[in-house]
């Protein structure tokens, strides 16, 4: 599966000017018949940028749509519920495992529910934040593109 970080979301839902888009729309266009998902971090992120620019409407029926979709799934650190207690202590756990690499505490929980769910590459603008800090293939669209160019 294909994990795709807020960032190839804002650019292909918010963000249409930035020189990046021609190189992202191509990418979610050539990578639609994969299995791909985005955390649901990356989506509350997805939507917290609209939201924040004055875009209410847009980002809660972004949220609807990304929660029914077919296309993307969401997905969901995987978490064996036997208590609150022992919820909260594998939560915190798996945080701080990847907080330990390195990393913030919302790329943390991102890519926690990334490997949680065995996705297999990760893609993002920001290679830096998730390189070398997981055992998923971490890629820019533009490497994805050319990895993946049918010939």
């Amino acid at each position: 599966m294909i994990c795709l970080d807020s960032d190839v979301l804002v650019i292909h839902h918010h963000h249409k000017g930035d020189a990046r888009y021609p190189t992202n729309s191509l990418f979610m266009q050539r990578s639609t018949e994969l299995d791909r998902g985005t955390t649901i971090y990356n989506l509350y992120e997805l939507c917290g940028i609209l939201i924040s620019s004055g875009k209410l409407a847009e980002g809660r029926s972004l949220f609807e749509e990304y929660v029914t979709s077919k296309d993307i799934e969401i997905l969901y650190p995987k978490i064996t519920l036997f208590s609150e207690r022992r919820f909260w202590a594998v939560h915190n756990e798996e945080i701080m495992k990847r907080v330990e690499r390195g990393m913030r505490v919302g790329d943390a929980a991102i890519l926690w529910a990334a490997e949680s769910n065995a996705c297999e590459i990760f893609v993002t603008w920001n290679t830096k934040h998730f390189a070398g800090k997981t055992a998923i293939n971490v890629q820019t669209p533009e490497e994805w593109l050319a990895e993946h160019s049918k010939d």
